[in-house]
């Protein structure tokens, strides 16, 4: 799960803190902390809250800022009392939370994980709410993992969201910093040394000679004590942030709902399938839920996704009364569901994948694809500037790459509709 060595450090502390990009790093203060109501703090086990923002928190105790420390894993009784101590000397008055996931092993969890985090975030929200979590870029699997379930949940809610690193610092040089996302929090003496303190209640995790397996070494704690507390800004994506714009400015960006052209073509791609039932079928790019809605007239259970999470929000409430439908935030091709699917609908969003990533697409759909199964391509072929290939050539790709025979097509001046099997 942790693609480093923990006691073997990259990046010595003088060289992370003379690294001269800091000059152009903006500086998070204690005024700007002061106008949250709340902050609430996932961490994947105890420790990584005190490590990574226990100088944030140091100053939520002195302004009186109540904090929700959230720990991904089990409780294990030896470690809880240390994390109750490490809160006690950092000043917080925390609720203190265990979702009791397996350690090491969030990755496997992901379904029950993200319910536990909605569920969170529910009981907690709020319009002044500040959420943080690991940084997804940390390479450890826990951390990975609820890093990125944390920021699908806050971007279908648009929560207030920052990560925080912490093996970052042992693993990573400068250049893995995202620096055009980073900045820095303020940190007083007065906090530094609450956080000097609270991190010294970890004894099962501190490096000693009567503890050689501890994985907080005394180098590790040098820099986390005396070093910058950064955090970062949420990565998203050209394509996925101009498609979030798209949703969140029209819950019909592109008329699919009232222009004949649109309906018209959705009625042809539900007569042009084959069997009158499915039992299990996948749609990549259900934007606001309207094919979604016509689909879960054809399938016993429907996974239907979109990259952008005002899209899925829209989706949810879309089909909102139909029960065999499920609405996920998933970024294709680099996510991808589990198991088989009997129909795999692909409209309107081939085009907006390049090259390559049309092409692992098209191996990910083959590798889910059921025996018998259909995949029905429907897309526009003129053309816009945010399109990465036409649609006459995506379908081209994929009856070149699948090696599968259409057994329908429909060609008009505006689009074309093929299915596979």
């Amino acid at each position: 799960m942790v693609s480093f060595d923990p006691f073997v450090t990259t990046t010595p502390f003088d060289v992370w803190e003379g690294e001269p990009r800091w000059n152009l790093v903006p500086t998070r203060r204690r005024t700007w902390l002061a106008g949250f109501d709340r902050v609430v703090v996932f961490s994947a086990h105890p420790d990584d809250e005190t490590l990574g923002v226990g100088g944030l928190l140091a100053s939520c105790g002195e302004l009186d800022i109540p904090v929700s420390v959230v720990v991904a894993t089990e409780d294990s009784g030896e470690r809880t009392t240390e994390l109750e101590t490490a809160l006690d000397r950092l000043g917080v008055q925390a609720d203190l939370t265990f979702l009791h996931h397996v350690d090491g092993g969030l990755k496997y969890a992901a379904d029950a994980l993200r319910a536990s985090i909605d569920a969170m975030l529910t009981s907690h929200r709020g319009p002044r709410t500040l959420v943080l979590a690991p940084w997804p870029g940390d390479r450890h699997g826990d951390h990975r993992t609820l890093g990125r379930e944390v920021a699908d949940a806050c971007a279908l809610h648009g929560d207030t969201l920052l990560f925080y690193p912490i093996w970052l610092w042992q693993w990573g040089t400068p250049e893995d910093m995202p620096w055009p996302r980073v900045s820095e929090v303020e940190l007083t003496s007065s906090t530094r040394e609450r956080k000097r303190e609270a991190l010294t209640a970890f004894v099962t995790q501190l490096q000693s000679e009567a503890n050689p397996l501890g994985v907080l070494s005394r180098e590790f704690l040098e820099r986390a004590i005396g070093g910058k507390e950064v955090l970062f800004e949420p990565e998203i994506s050209p394509s996925t942030e101009h498609f979030e714009a798209l949703h969140r400015a029209s819950a019909d960006p592109w008329a699919v709902r009232t222009r004949w052209y649109e309906r018209r073509k959705r009625a042809l791609s539900s007569a042009a399938l084959p069997k009158e039932r499915y039992e299990r079928a996948f749609e990549i790019g259900c934007s606001n839920g309207e094919m979604s809605v016509l689909l879960a007239e054809r399938c016993d259970a429907l996974l239907s996704v979109d990259s952008a999470s005002s899209a899925v929000a829209l989706a949810t409430e879309r089909t909102a009364g139909c029960p065999n439908v499920s609405v996920r935030r998933m970024r294709v091709p680099d996510e991808w569901p589990d198991g088989g699917f009997d129909l795999i609908v692909v409209s309107e969003v081939a085009y907006y994948l390049a090259a390559d990533q049309w092409a692992t697409a098209v191996d990910r759909i083959l590798n889910s694809l059921a025996d018998g199964g259909h995949v029905l391509l429907c897309h526009w072929t003129g053309h816009a500037d945010d399109f990465a290939q036409t649609g006459r050539e995506a379908h081209a790709t994929f009856a070149n790459k699948s090696g599968i025979h259409a057994i329908v097509r429909h060609v008009e001046e505006e689009f074309v509709l093929e299915v596979f099997g």
